[in-house]
């Protein structure tokens, strides 16, 4: 199904989003947000069927819905929305902007076919037999279409995940090509109710920082082949004007590597999980929340 609002529009099947005809990234929980919104409008969405739909089977912060939406009506206007697609219902929950008309584009497939099956009515046994034949290929290269896009879309994710504990007191962007390594520091992070955001490249880590608020940005120096690429994620960030407390977490100690990311804007470089927590830590004083 294929909505236009606004100045934009929104394509269910596809899974894309456009903003005055350009295609534009939505991260995937706020694409499910406003798909589920427009679909059941006019009807009020409560804090609860959104929560029990956005984040099925898990137990999520009373604040995670507010700052997902507080964080996607930010993400559009950014984009060039002109209007806010995402209207409060106080004391009741969210609905879509009831003043923004939504217009449907339903897929011409089904005309199609219900041409097809009208023609086959009147045509021959030999024909209509064809004519079955071919609506079952159809839906044949339809299913396979959904798996594979399904897998792709899967596996696109793969790289980006979200680990946000209960009653979060802010959150960890951590930018390292394999994640597995610090497991234990984050799950250490979590335990001290701060979210950790996982990505493996600078580029989806400034995209990241472009859409969301991180409080500290913990990154590899060296990944995918790259021995500075910290460092130029580093230098990129502070070039876009974001003084998002950096620091590059790395096994070797040198010095000199502390100097370079000192200068470049970073706050320092840790090489010990307990270095990594004091430095970490002083950016989440309670008094500062």
């Amino acid at each position: 199904m294929e909505y236009q609002f606004s100045n934009a529009g929104l394509n269910s099947r596809e899974q894309s989003f456009k903003v005055d005809g350009k295609s534009v990234v939505l991260e995937e929980r706020a694409f499910k947000l406003l798909a589920y919104l427009i679909d059941t409008h006019p009807k009020v969405c409560t804090q609860d069927e959104l929560v029990a739909y956005l984040w099925p089977d898990s137990v999520v912060s009373p604040w995670s819905l507010p700052r997902l939406i507080s964080d996607t009506r930010s993400l559009l206007r950014r984009f060039g929305v002109q209007h806010d697609l995402i209207f409060t219902v106080r004391g009741q929950g969210y609905k879509f902007n009831p003043e923004v008309t939504i217009q449907c584009s339903h897929n011409v497939d089904a005309a199609e076919v219900q041409l097809a099956m009208l023609k086959a009515e009147h045509s021959s046994d030999g024909a209509h037999l064809k004519f079955w034949i071919g609506v079952t290929l159809v839906m044949c290269c339809a299913c396979i279409w959904l798996i594979i896009n399904h897998a792709v879309v899967h596996e696109q994710d793969i790289s980006f995940k979200v680990s946000e504990p209960i009653d979060a007191k802010g959150r960890i962007l951590w930018v390292d090509d394999n994640p597995k390594n610090n497991i234990k520091e984050q799950g250490y992070f979590l335990k001290q109710k701060i979210g950790v955001y996982n990505t493996a490249s600078t580029q989806e880590a400034l995209l990241l920082l472009s859409m969301y608020e991180y409080t500290v940005v913990i990154s590899d120096m060296g990944r995918n082949g790259e021995p500075l690429a910290g460092l130029k994620l580093l230098r990129a960030m502070r070039a876009a004007g974001d003084e998002t407390p950096f620091y590059v977490y790395t096994w070797v100690e040198s010095k000199k590597q502390q100097e370079v990311i000192v200068s470049a804007g970073g706050q320092g470089v840790a090489t010990k999980k307990q270095a990594l927590y004091d430095y970490v830590l002083l950016h989440f004083d309670d008094e500062k929340i």
